[in-house]
């Protein structure tokens, strides 16, 4: 499978994917392209190192019919068969979307739907989080359709955090560790995720389903219910399935660690149980 990445800015993501793929951790995926919306974006540098083609897309000051012809364009030369967005800034139109129907993922650093949809990305996103009191959150990969963080939810990832509210530090601080506890847990989900996809074990399916809804008439307020069709993402993998990518995993887990702890990051708040699973 011929992998394309989408990104803007730091590209953390991006880099995990290829060193699953550097590992031998992610197989039978090959990373040919990385399109990247900002000039100066470290997420440039990362794909060079990694031997991936890197294609700068500008965003600002093009209007949008006429970049997503040109990322369509290079999709298309590159033979792309799956698009991951990793960090990407801008919302794709319906019409670029229906070219890759179901064959464009995204990655979300809450359990959606909490705080998604306009306007949840980056730092916002775990800020909603802590305002609400939450005491577990985590990332969740998605397929990617008109809404915006509504699509299909493939796979989440659930993260512990209800410890963090109690320390003593800065409010700012106590955010940047959400964030931290969340990305370790995005860089392990989403190449699991791509995996599964690689194999053939996506599965859409629309079912009709009841919604309920509370109507008011002549002054009562009374209950009804909907039916409504809803598509639904489903990988088809097993418990063998995910003790072997476990298995495998485990050499881009103690890797990553091992980056982590040395770039000085407090990793007694951000894994005080290590981080091993």
């Amino acid at each position: 499978m011929r992998l394309a990445v989408l990104a803007s800015w730091r590209g953390t993501n991006a880099k995990a994917i290829f060193d699953h793929v550097r590992l031998g951790v992610l197989r039978g995926v090959e990373p040919v392209l990385l399109i990247y919306s900002d000039a100066e974006a470290p997420v440039r540098k990362i794909a060079e190192a990694y031997g991936v083609d890197a294609l700068f897309i500008p965003h600002r000051g093009v209007p949008r019919a006429a970049r997503e012809r040109e990322i369509l364009e290079a999709l298309r030369r590159y033979g792309v068969d799956l698009v991951a967005l990793a960090g990407y800034d801008y919302i794709l139109s319906a019409s670029f979307i229906e070219q890759y129907r179901w064959r464009i993922l995204n990655i979300h650093p809450s359990l959606l739907p909490f705080a998604g949809g306009k306007g949840m990305y980056g730092m916002r996103v775990h800020a909603e989080v802590y305002r609400s009191g939450a005491k577990v959150t985590g990332p969740t990969v998605h397929l990617v359709d008109e809404s915006v963080d509504g699509g299909p939810v493939l796979d989440q990832w659930p993260v512990y955090i209800g410890d963090i509210y109690a320390l003593n530090l800065p409010y700012e601080e106590k955010l940047g560790i959400v964030a931290d506890r969340v990305l370790i847990y995005e860089h392990r989900l989403y190449s699991r995720v791509i995996q599964a996809v690689a194999e053939g074990k996506l599965e859409v399916r629309t079912e009709k389903v009841k919604v309920p809804r509370v109507v008011e008439e002549g002054g009562r307020i009374r209950y009804i219910e909907e039916e409504v069709e809803r598509t639904y993402a489903i990988l088809n993998i097993d418990g063998a399935w995910m003790q072997q990518w476990r298995e495998r995993q485990r050499a881009y887990v103690e890797f990553q660690l091992k980056e982590w702890r040395d770039s000085g990051r407090p990793m007694h708040l951000i894994c005080p149980h290590g981080c091993l699973d």
